[in-house]
């Protein structure tokens, strides 16, 4: 905790040095945020195009990224450039403030449902100078809504195929300075295969008050309780696992206190945080987890023409094991922690009005993994007023988690983190209404954490650092407005994994048509995914595959909107890989077409 006070301190004491009279602009911090790093926003008209059970499904149609599903509820789990691995090879924050299980360093994806979510930004590759262990593969940053009228509000109800049935509530309001909301969303279902049922609650609320100087002090907490039964799957090998009615009881809580102020040329945030989790599942498991830390960064403009980031981050990972199958079990029990902390700094130099650098690194120190420095560089050059061209080397690492180290029977102590070095190049063009990027990376990476036979005693595994591995790819994207009746957005993905081909296909295609015509809109999505594997080296070929989803919405008047949803319209048959290791790989057969019926009332 001295080290978490020191480092507060220290911004703290910064930020009222470097203060003086000319304000920075808003613009000029969004502009740093960047850091010419691959980025899309969705925002809130995007995600009201759709009809999203789990925040992570509005990202279903985002270039580079693939969204492993178990059905149309349930566990949704995305994955950048081929990291994933439920979440646990790349970063997911709500509000900036980091989202995992710490024992086993996974995102509980199904947690994060989408009844609050504002908008959904995301990183794609490695981004872990700003925000640690785990960005290999990208950052995905929920933000929830903020109320910005006295008194403001939406209710969205839905009902549908499989008995499918989602409320959401969400109450705000911004009075004397004082910000408060309340949120909730439940969502029920039978899933579209036995033994799939769902039944979740989250709620969320947020209070705050707004200082006469512009500062900010929020507080945010958040509630989720949800009952997931697993439908039996099939394994890469094709075995089953699961067996009859299993069930996960996952109950997950998090809070945080957020401090914002402005000063003349620089920008101070402070938080303080902590997620805990309770869960259980029917082979008599039990864990407990919970994540406390604090994070403090300070962006100043040192002259008009440079923006630099100061940060300090600091938690603490605790994990235990209550019980376990009496059959099967070989996990350990027991009680682990570890603790971490790290500085980082980002500078952002604009040389001239077309030409702009960036570099930056941090250091880390983690408990039991030891040190990490890790650098980030790279120059964007405005050709035209058009024209974007932008280059950017980058290093993410992530280091073991507490399952490796201590609990599963493969631990091992001794493991390294693992480590990714990013290179990429890209062109952006935007004119009137057109946009096009593309963007090509390697990803060059070592360290991976595998496990490996032991040979002295087979048929026994330990978890090793194994060699070096190599993605690379291209991914295009390009938007086009042909009226204000029409706009279409449209992106591939071209992935090329070497021998790690396992849950990462070659080829995805992404087409969104959306049309308003008077009181009606609709919006046509379609997905395609080919040559995908559920084994390495080209092994066990899944089936292509092409889904086409559409909602069609009325609005009744300004404040009632009236919608149908359907969802795989051509019934496709097919299959998802999912990237869970302690669930032996599954791969799960997907739901055929789906309706759901819907209002969403405004006030």
């Amino acid at each position: 905790m001295k080290k978490v006070l020191l480092m507060l301190s220290f911004l703290l004491v910064n930020a009222t040095v470097f203060a003086d009279d000319v304000t920075l602009s808003l613009e000029k911090l969004y502009e740093q945020q960047d850091t010419i790093t691959t980025t899309q926003e969705i925002t809130s008209q995007d995600i009201e195009k759709v009809n999203p059970a789990q925040a992570m499904e509005v990202l279903k149609n985002v270039p580079g990224v693939l969204v492993q599903k178990t059905g149309d509820t349930g566990r949704t789990d995305p994955s950048i450039r081929g990291f994933g691995d439920n979440c646990r090879r790349i970063i997911v924050l709500i509000d900036g403030k980091p989202e995992f299980m710490s024992l086993f360093g996974c995102g509980v994806s199904h947690s994060m449902l989408a009844g609050n979510v504002d908008r959904v930004e995301i990183t794609k590759g490695p981004d872990s100078v700003l925000y640690g262990s785990g960005a290999l593969g990208g950052v995905i940053n929920i933000i929830t809504k903020t109320p910005t009228k006295p008194l403001e509000g939406s209710i969205d109800v839905s009902f549908g195929s499989f008995n499918t049935q989602n409320g959401k509530i969400y109450v705000g309001g911004l009075q004397n300075n004082v910000l408060y909301e309340v949120a909730a969303n439940k969502i029920t279902s039978d899933g579209h295969l036995e033994n799939s049922q769902y039944n979740a609650t989250d709620v969320y609320e947020k209070l705050g008050y707004i200082f006469r100087d512009g500062s900010t002090l929020i507080f945010e907490a958040k509630q989720f309780q949800g009952l997931k039964h697993e439908p039996e799957a099939r394994t890469k090998d094709g075995g089953k696992i699961y067996g009859n009615n299993y069930w996960e009881d996952y109950h997950r809580n998090s809070y945080q206190l957020k401090f914002d102020k402005f000063f003349s040329r620089g920008h101070l945030t402070v938080r303080g945080y902590r997620n805990d989790g309770d869960h259980k599942f029917s082979n008599n498991w039990h864990s407990k987890d919970s994540l406390t830390g604090a994070m403090a960064n300070y962006d100043w403009e040192i002259v008009d023409s440079n923006l630099l980031k100061l940060g300090a981050d600091y938690k603490q990972q605790e994990g235990e094991l209550l019980s376990q199958d009496p059959i099967k079990g070989k996990m350990n029990i027991g009680k682990w922690k570890l603790y971490e902390y790290a500085f980082y700094a980002l500078d952002k130099h604009n040389f001239t009005d077309n030409f702009a650098a960036v570099a930056g690194a941090r250091y880390n120190k983690n408990e039991i993994s030891g040190e990490q420095f890790v650098p980030r560089a790279g120059l964007e050059y405005q050709l035209t007023e058009s024209l974007l061209f932008k280059g950017l080397y980058s290093r993410g690492f992530r280091s073991p988690y507490l399952n490796e180290l201590y609990l599963v029977p493969a631990k091992n102590e001794n493991l390294k983190p693992e480590t990714v070095d990013s290179y990429e190049i890209g062109a952006d063009f935007k004119k009137d209404d057109f946009v096009f990027n593309v963007t090509g990376f390697v990803m060059k990476g070592d360290n991976l954490i595998e496990k490996v036979e032991n040979k002295i005693k087979p048929p026994m595994y330990t978890l090793q650092n194994t060699g070096d591995y190599e993605f690379k790819g291209v991914e295009l994207y390009l938007s086009y407005i042909f009226s204000k009746f029409m706009d279409a957005q449209a992106g591939y993905t071209y992935f090329d994994a070497g021998d790690h081909t396992q849950g990462r296909p070659r080829d995805k295609v992404d087409l969104n048509v959306n049309f308003n015509i008077s009181k009606w809109s609709l919006s046509l999505n379609s997905m395609y995914v080919g040559n995908y594997y559920s084994q390495d080296k080209k092994q066990e070929r899944l089936n292509d595959f092409a889904v086409v989803s559409a909602k069609l919405s009325f609005a009744v008047n300004d404040n009632i909107k009236l919608f149908v949803d359907g969802e795989n319209l051509t019934n496709q048959e097919y299959e998802i890989f999912l990237d869970r290791d302690a669930d032996n790989y599954p791969i799960t057969k997907m739901p055929g077409t789906a309706v759901y019926f819907g209002t969403q009332i405004k006030f």
